[in-house]
C-alpha cells in the first residue's frame, strides 16, 4: 500500500468551541463540556484523541487476532488519560507558565478487558504485539514532524 496522505478539515460549528471534522465524507463534533466554556456538544479534543487512539488498538486487534490463534469471543477497551489542565490555562504559576508542566497528557492507560478461550500469557503476547503495530500509538511514541502553515482566509 506504501504511503498514504490522510486530511481532515475542520470548521466551526457555532458557539464558543464547538467544531465539526471531515475526513472523507464522515462528520463529528469537538467542543468543551459546558464547566470549561463549551456546550457540551461533543467529545473534547483530548477524549477523542484517547478513542482515536484506542480505536486503533481495536482495529489492530481484530485485524490480527486469528494470527496469533486467539480464540477471540469480544475485546472492549478503555483509555484513561492524565492531564493537568491549569498548565493550558495559566493557572498553575499564577499566569507566568511554569516550564517545567506539560500541556499534553502526562500519562495514558489502556485497559483491555479480553474475552477469549486464550492463557493470559497467549493474550498478553498478543496485546504486545498490537501495542507494537498500532499506528496511533506510534505516533504519539514517535511524534512526526509538525509543519504548521498560515494560508490566509478559505472561502
Amino acid at each position: 500500500m506504501g504511503i498514504k496522505t490522510i486530511k481532515t478539515e475542520l470548521k466551526s460549528a457555532g458557539g464558543t468551541y464547538k467544531i465539526e471534522c471531515t475526513a472523507r465524507n464522515k462528520t463529528f463534533i469537538l467542543d468543551e463540556p459546558e464547566e470549561l466554556g463549551g456546550s457540551n456538544g461533543g467529545m473534547n479534543p483530548g477524549e477523542a484523541l484517547l478513542s482515536a487512539l484506542g480505536g486503533c488498538k481495536y482495529i489492530v486487534a481484530k485485524m490480527f487476532y486469528q494470527k496469533f490463534d486467539i480464540n477471540l469471543i469480544k475485546i472492549n477497551i478503555e483509555m484513561e488519560g492524565e492531564i493537568d489542565l491549569d498548565a493550558l490555562t495559566n493557572k498553575a504559576n499564577g499566569n507566568n507558565k511554569n516550564q517545567d508542566i506539560r500541556v499534553g497528557f502526562t500519562k495514558i492507560t489502556t485497559r483491555w478487558f479480553v474475552d477469549a478461550n486464550n492463557t493470559k500469557e497467549e493474550i498478553e503476547k498478543f496485546i504486545s504485539f498490537v501495542d507494537a503495530h498500532c499506528p496511533m500509538l506510534d505516533t504519539m511514541s514517535n511524534p512526526p514532524e509538525f509543519i504548521t502553515e498560515i494560508c490566509g482566509k478559505k472561502s
